[in-house]
């Protein structure tokens, strides 16, 4: 029969405590060895602070930023201003210099309101500006400048346009420059110096670039440049679109290649029992044109014409023209009439000006003077059955004190008595 496992004797644990006592230790046996090791470790500690401290010291004062606030003005109406982590707004209706990151605005259809950059606290020079038009709503999301002046970075401004237009500035200083980024539901954009004009609706955002150049970037991560002159559109699905000229007609099928009532509406005017003219769409001179015809009993007022609506913002735009290409065969009915409202052939535009108020201009053509005492205004003589072209002057600028905010829709017609005239190459072009 074995034996079972042999148990330690208090003897014996006794005699390895005395052997673990009496091994010496590292600092006993190599004194000078330690020392050297704490020396080494000692040195590596101070180069680590030598070194980490000025890096961490120069990063912060090159990167360590402080929070700006600027200045919001309402220049019409009142403007809505959401603080941040407020849930109800405050309406602003006269300047306020308090706004900071985390801050809303409101712009209702009859408001306008501009926000000043005014980035360095010792100038009173505005880095930049941002014209919010009607119907905008705009957030902003960061507005910081760097906390040391040593600091060789530049001043940064977030902006996210939800919906409606904005008109910005940017303008980098001696000091230091001013980088802008604009986040829509559809993407972003980075921007340099110049002026830039933002539009977000239901079918996307529209970038277009008065000076300078913008990088516009997809939530998808497409990235186009778009420079000075130039625009891109986006939308949720469609990336930023090859940029093109910032030109654009507001009139579609001005030139009457598709079908009428694809994009006009036609209607007549005539009292009951009165011959009503009429509007066809026809080949004449090598282009399609609208032809307005009148040939009835004289000495009656009757009107016929074709209209589109437009519905389009113009605020962000410099120039507004209208172009077209009209005909008078004949009129009987003098001038425009003993009140200047009987033209063969006028176009109207109804647009909203910048107070909120739906007006109208208007001009006229004719080629068979008035009568003697009769007035005309707001039209001019023309050859008759001669092609004429027609060019306006910038109408933002003769309309600066109803400046157009909107257009609200085009009318062609022609009206008097007797009338035959044509109209083709209707255009209403903003840049």
């Amino acid at each position: 029969m074995s034996a079972g496992p042999t148990l330690p004797t208090s003897r014996s644990i006794d005699a390895v405590a005395t052997v673990v006592q009496e091994r010496p230790s590292l600092w006993h046996t190599n004194p000078e060895r330690m020392a050297w090791i704490i020396l080494l470790l000692a040195f590596c500690v101070f180069l680590v602070l030598v070194i980490s401290i000025p890096l961490a010291a120069q990063y912060t004062i090159r990167y360590a930023t402080a929070p700006q606030e600027i200045q919001l003005n309402p220049t019409v109406g009142t403007i809505l201003l959401y603080p941040p982590r407020a849930s109800e707004p405050i309406a602003i209706t006269a300047p306020r210099d308090d706004i900071s990151e985390g801050s809303r605005f409101e712009a209702g259809l009859t408001t306008q309101g501009e926000l000043s950059l005014t980035l360095n606290p010792s100038s009173n020079l505005a880095m930049g500006t941002v014209h919010l038009y009607q119907g905008t709503q705009l957030d902003l999301l960061r507005v910081r400048r760097p906390r040391f002046g040593q600091s060789d970075q530049p001043y940064r401004v977030l902006l996210r346009l939800n919906a409606g237009t904005i008109r910005l500035f940017t303008n980098s200083g001696q000091e230091r420059p001013l980088v802008v980024e604009v986040e829509t539901p559809h993407g972003q954009a980075r921007l340099g110096e110049g002026v830039y004009n933002f539009t977000v609706g239901a079918d996307g955002t529209d970038l277009m670039v008065s000076s300078g150049e913008a990088a516009l970037v997809h939530n998808s991560g497409e990235t186009v440049t778009v420079k000075q002159g130039l625009r891109s559109v986006m939308s949720d699905t469609a990336p930023p679109s090859v940029p093109a000229t910032a030109q654009r007609n507001l009139i579609d099928n001005g030139d009457f290649s598709r079908p009428l009532l694809d994009t006009w509406e036609s209607y007549t005017v005539a009292e009951q029992s009165v011959l009503p003219g009429r509007i066809e769409v026809e080949e004449q001179d090598g282009r399609r044109v609208a032809h307005f015809v009148r040939r009835g009993g004289d000495n009656v007022h009757t009107e016929v014409g074709i209209r589109q609506q437009i519905n389009k913002d113009v605020n962000v735009f410099e120039s507004l023209r209208l172009e077209l290409y009209t005909k008078i065969d004949y009129q009987s009915l003098a001038g425009a009439g003993y009140i200047s409202t009987e033209f063969p052939v006028r176009v109207e535009i109804s647009y909203t000006d910048i107070y909120g108020k739906d007006l109208e201009w208007g001009y006229g053509f004719y080629y068979r003077d008035p009568d003697p005492g009769w007035p005309l205004y707001n039209g001019e003589k023309v050859p008759q059955s001669a092609w004429y072209y027609y060019s306006s002057p910038n109408l933002l600028d003769q309309l600066k004190d109803t400046r157009p905010a909107r257009i609200n829709s085009v009318r062609v017609y022609a009206s008097g008595h007797n009338y035959e005239s044509m109209a083709s190459g209707i255009s209403l072009i903003v840049e």
